[in-house]
Protein backbone atom coordinates (compact mmCIF):
# COMPACT_ATOMS: atom_id res chain seq x y z
CA UNK A 1 0.00 0.00 0.00
CA UNK A 2 1.22 3.71 -0.85
CA UNK A 3 2.92 5.57 1.94
CA UNK A 4 0.68 8.68 2.02
CA UNK A 5 1.32 11.69 4.60
CA UNK A 6 -1.80 11.94 6.63
CA UNK A 7 -0.84 15.81 5.82
CA UNK A 8 -0.52 15.06 2.21
CA UNK A 9 -3.13 16.30 -0.65
CA UNK A 10 -4.20 13.04 -2.90
CA UNK A 11 -7.06 12.97 -5.45
CA UNK A 12 -8.73 9.21 -4.65
CA UNK A 13 -8.68 9.44 -8.41
CA UNK A 14 -4.87 8.80 -8.89
CA UNK A 15 -3.31 5.57 -9.82
CA UNK A 16 -0.27 5.13 -7.04
CA UNK A 17 1.71 2.24 -6.95
CA UNK A 18 1.78 0.01 -4.16
CA UNK A 19 5.36 1.15 -3.06
CA UNK A 20 5.17 4.79 -3.75
CA UNK A 21 5.67 7.54 -1.06
CA UNK A 22 4.21 10.55 -0.68
CA UNK A 23 5.68 13.27 1.45
CA UNK A 24 3.51 15.81 3.92
CA UNK A 25 2.12 18.72 1.78
CA UNK A 26 2.85 17.44 -1.31
CA UNK A 27 -0.31 17.61 -4.06
CA UNK A 28 -0.94 14.61 -5.96
CA UNK A 29 -3.78 15.51 -8.51
CA UNK A 30 -6.79 13.03 -9.85
CA UNK A 31 -4.76 12.13 -13.50
CA UNK A 32 -1.83 11.49 -12.30
CA UNK A 33 -0.03 7.97 -12.59
CA UNK A 34 3.29 7.22 -10.36
CA UNK A 35 5.04 3.83 -11.14
CA UNK A 36 6.92 1.57 -8.68
CA UNK A 37 9.35 3.00 -6.22
CA UNK A 38 8.38 6.88 -6.84
CA UNK A 39 8.57 9.27 -4.15
CA UNK A 40 6.98 12.46 -3.86
CA UNK A 41 8.62 14.95 -1.43
CA UNK A 42 7.27 17.04 0.94
CA UNK A 43 5.75 20.64 -0.53
CA UNK A 44 6.16 18.70 -3.91
CA UNK A 45 3.62 19.18 -6.78
CA UNK A 46 2.58 16.81 -9.75
CA UNK A 47 -1.01 17.26 -11.55
CA UNK A 48 -2.57 17.29 -14.64
CA UNK A 49 -2.62 14.12 -17.06
CA UNK A 50 1.26 12.85 -16.16
CA UNK A 51 2.93 9.39 -16.01
CA UNK A 52 6.40 8.75 -13.90
CA UNK A 53 7.75 5.48 -14.46
CA UNK A 54 9.57 3.80 -11.93
CA UNK A 55 12.23 5.41 -9.38
CA UNK A 56 11.06 8.49 -10.40
CA UNK A 57 11.91 11.44 -7.74
CA UNK A 58 10.27 14.91 -7.07
CA UNK A 59 11.90 16.64 -4.88
CA UNK A 60 10.70 19.66 -2.22
CA UNK A 61 8.90 22.29 -3.84
CA UNK A 62 8.97 21.00 -7.63
CA UNK A 63 6.20 20.96 -10.08
CA UNK A 64 5.18 18.56 -12.88
CA UNK A 65 1.91 18.67 -14.77
CA UNK A 66 1.97 22.56 -14.43
CA UNK A 67 -0.65 23.91 -17.45
CA UNK A 68 -0.06 26.34 -19.19
CA UNK A 69 -1.09 30.17 -19.38
CA UNK A 70 -4.34 29.46 -21.12
CA UNK A 71 -5.51 27.19 -17.70
CA UNK A 72 -5.64 23.70 -19.99
CA UNK A 73 -4.90 21.10 -18.69
CA UNK A 74 -1.66 19.14 -19.84
CA UNK A 75 -0.10 15.85 -20.12
CA UNK A 76 3.52 15.00 -19.32
CA UNK A 77 4.92 11.13 -19.91
CA UNK A 78 7.96 10.62 -17.78
CA UNK A 79 10.21 7.45 -18.39
CA UNK A 80 11.95 5.66 -15.09
CA UNK A 81 14.54 7.42 -13.19
CA UNK A 82 14.21 10.68 -13.51
CA UNK A 83 15.09 13.30 -10.71
CA UNK A 84 13.34 16.37 -10.75
CA UNK A 85 15.73 18.20 -7.94
CA UNK A 86 13.82 21.39 -5.80
CA UNK A 87 12.14 24.02 -7.60
CA UNK A 88 12.17 23.21 -10.94
CA UNK A 89 8.91 23.15 -13.30
CA UNK A 90 8.13 20.63 -16.12
CA UNK A 91 4.97 21.73 -17.82
CA UNK A 92 2.10 19.76 -19.13
CA UNK A 93 1.90 20.09 -22.91
CA UNK A 94 -1.50 20.83 -24.40
CA UNK A 95 -1.25 20.48 -28.05
CA UNK A 96 1.72 17.64 -27.63
CA UNK A 97 2.38 16.19 -24.60
CA UNK A 98 5.51 16.88 -22.61
CA UNK A 99 7.51 13.68 -22.97
CA UNK A 100 11.00 13.03 -20.76
CA UNK A 101 13.18 9.83 -21.20
CA UNK A 102 14.90 7.95 -18.74
CA UNK A 103 17.74 8.48 -16.18
CA UNK A 104 17.55 12.28 -16.41
CA UNK A 105 18.53 14.63 -13.79
CA UNK A 106 16.97 18.19 -13.56
CA UNK A 107 18.62 20.26 -11.77
CA UNK A 108 17.12 23.25 -9.40
CA UNK A 109 15.02 25.94 -10.96
CA UNK A 110 15.26 24.58 -14.03
CA UNK A 111 11.85 24.65 -16.50
CA UNK A 112 10.94 22.33 -18.83
CA UNK A 113 8.27 23.79 -21.01
CA UNK A 114 4.93 22.58 -22.59
CA UNK A 115 5.22 19.78 -25.38
CA UNK A 116 9.44 19.74 -24.87
CA UNK A 117 11.12 16.47 -25.70
CA UNK A 118 13.43 15.73 -23.67
CA UNK A 119 15.80 12.10 -24.36
CA UNK A 120 17.68 9.53 -21.87
CA UNK A 121 20.64 10.53 -19.53
CA UNK A 122 20.42 14.17 -19.64
CA UNK A 123 21.84 16.19 -17.15
CA UNK A 124 20.09 19.89 -17.16
CA UNK A 125 22.32 22.03 -14.78
CA UNK A 126 20.59 24.71 -12.18
CA UNK A 127 18.37 27.29 -13.98
CA UNK A 128 18.56 25.87 -17.77
CA UNK A 129 14.85 26.47 -19.67
CA UNK A 130 14.16 24.39 -22.22
CA UNK A 131 11.08 26.24 -24.08
CA UNK A 132 8.06 24.54 -24.93
CA UNK A 133 8.16 22.51 -28.64
CA UNK A 134 12.04 22.26 -28.08
CA UNK A 135 14.15 19.17 -28.42
CA UNK A 136 16.93 17.64 -26.54
CA UNK A 137 18.37 14.54 -27.62
CA UNK A 138 19.80 11.68 -25.03
CA UNK A 139 23.38 12.36 -23.49
CA UNK A 140 22.88 15.98 -23.55
CA UNK A 141 24.37 18.09 -20.63
CA UNK A 142 24.10 22.11 -20.07
CA UNK A 143 25.66 24.07 -17.52
CA UNK A 144 23.75 26.83 -15.25
CA UNK A 145 21.33 29.38 -16.89
CA UNK A 146 21.19 27.36 -20.26
CA UNK A 147 18.34 28.28 -22.75
CA UNK A 148 16.75 26.35 -25.83
CA UNK A 149 14.06 28.35 -27.28
CA UNK A 150 11.02 27.14 -28.88
CA UNK A 151 11.59 24.76 -31.49
CA UNK A 152 15.59 24.34 -31.12
CA UNK A 153 16.82 21.03 -31.28
CA UNK A 154 20.38 19.92 -29.19
CA UNK A 155 21.74 16.73 -30.59
CA UNK A 156 23.07 14.14 -28.63
CA UNK A 157 25.68 14.01 -26.31
CA UNK A 158 26.68 17.95 -26.93
CA UNK A 159 27.77 19.50 -24.06
CA UNK A 160 26.04 23.30 -23.76
CA UNK A 161 28.11 25.64 -21.64
CA UNK A 162 26.72 27.96 -18.91
CA UNK A 163 24.30 31.48 -20.43
CA UNK A 164 24.55 29.89 -23.54
CA UNK A 165 20.88 30.55 -26.03
CA UNK A 166 20.10 27.84 -28.36
CA UNK A 167 17.62 29.40 -30.56
CA UNK A 168 18.11 27.30 -33.89
CA UNK A 169 19.89 23.64 -34.11
CA UNK A 170 23.01 22.64 -32.12
CA UNK A 171 24.89 19.31 -33.88
CA UNK A 172 25.32 16.63 -32.21
CA UNK A 173 28.64 15.45 -30.13
CA UNK A 174 29.77 19.10 -29.78
CA UNK A 175 30.39 21.65 -27.16
CA UNK A 176 28.75 24.92 -27.67
CA UNK A 177 28.90 28.53 -26.42
CA UNK A 178 27.74 32.08 -26.21
CA UNK A 179 24.54 33.63 -27.71
CA UNK A 180 24.48 33.21 -31.17
CA UNK A 181 26.25 30.08 -29.87
CA UNK A 182 29.35 29.08 -31.81
CA UNK A 183 30.82 25.02 -31.84
CA UNK A 184 33.70 25.11 -29.70
CA UNK A 185 34.98 21.59 -30.37
CA UNK A 186 34.20 17.91 -29.72
CA UNK A 187 32.57 16.94 -26.57
CA UNK A 188 35.39 14.14 -25.98
CA UNK A 189 35.43 13.24 -22.52
CA UNK A 190 31.65 12.92 -22.70
CA UNK A 191 32.14 10.20 -25.82
CA UNK A 192 35.40 8.50 -23.54
CA UNK A 193 33.45 8.29 -20.95
CA UNK A 194 30.31 6.98 -22.96
CA UNK A 195 32.76 3.90 -24.08
CA UNK A 196 33.63 5.78 -27.54
CA UNK A 197 37.04 4.74 -28.49
CA UNK A 198 39.95 6.90 -29.79
CA UNK A 199 39.23 6.14 -33.59
CA UNK A 200 35.80 7.91 -33.43
CA UNK A 201 36.65 10.79 -31.35
CA UNK A 202 39.56 11.37 -33.66
CA UNK A 203 37.10 10.92 -36.78
CA UNK A 204 34.62 12.89 -35.20
CA UNK A 205 37.54 15.88 -33.94
CA UNK A 206 38.34 15.38 -38.25
CA UNK A 207 34.99 16.07 -39.33
CA UNK A 208 34.42 19.01 -36.83
CA UNK A 209 37.62 20.73 -38.28
CA UNK A 210 36.40 20.06 -42.10
CA UNK A 211 32.97 21.10 -41.17
CA UNK A 212 33.54 23.78 -39.35
CA UNK A 213 36.58 25.50 -41.25
CA UNK A 214 38.05 26.45 -36.96
CA UNK A 215 35.48 29.39 -36.41
CA UNK A 216 32.29 27.49 -35.20
CA UNK A 217 30.14 29.89 -36.67
CA UNK A 218 29.06 28.27 -39.59
CA UNK A 219 29.03 24.97 -41.65
CA UNK A 220 31.02 24.56 -44.46
CA UNK A 221 28.25 23.14 -46.29
CA UNK A 222 30.07 21.91 -49.24
CA UNK A 223 32.05 19.90 -46.55
CA UNK A 224 29.27 18.52 -45.52
CA UNK A 225 28.19 17.03 -48.93
CA UNK A 226 32.00 15.93 -48.81
CA UNK A 227 31.20 13.72 -45.93
CA UNK A 228 27.83 12.68 -46.83
CA UNK A 229 29.46 11.13 -50.28
CA UNK A 230 32.10 8.68 -48.77
CA UNK A 231 30.63 4.96 -48.48
CA UNK A 232 33.54 4.43 -45.68
CA UNK A 233 32.24 6.96 -43.21
CA UNK A 234 32.61 6.36 -39.37
CA UNK A 235 29.09 5.85 -38.12
CA UNK A 236 29.20 8.92 -35.68
CA UNK A 237 30.12 11.02 -38.59
CA UNK A 238 27.42 9.59 -40.56
CA UNK A 239 25.33 10.71 -37.82
CA UNK A 240 26.47 14.12 -37.72
CA UNK A 241 26.69 14.75 -41.03
CA UNK A 242 22.76 13.28 -41.32
CA UNK A 243 22.02 15.99 -38.62
CA UNK A 244 23.68 18.87 -40.66
CA UNK A 245 21.47 18.16 -43.40
CA UNK A 246 18.67 17.90 -41.68
CA UNK A 247 18.42 20.99 -39.37
CA UNK A 248 21.40 23.59 -40.63
CA UNK A 249 21.57 23.23 -44.30
CA UNK A 250 19.64 26.13 -44.96
CA UNK A 251 20.72 28.68 -42.92
CA UNK A 252 24.26 27.60 -42.40
CA UNK A 253 24.22 28.14 -38.84
CA UNK A 254 26.29 25.41 -36.16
Amino acid sequence: MPEISRHAMVDRAARLADDARIGPVAQVGPGVQLGPGCVIDASATVIGRTSLGAKCHVFPHAIVGLPEDSGREGQCLMGQANLIREHATVCGGVERPTVLGDDNLIMIGCRIGAGARLGSHCILSNYTQVDGGATVEDYVGTSAFTFVASGAVVGTYTYVVGFTGIDAAAPPYAMVQGYPFRVRGVNSEKLRRCGFGDEDVRALKDAFREVFNHTGARVDEAAVERLAGQANLNSHVRRLVEALRAHLGGRGRA
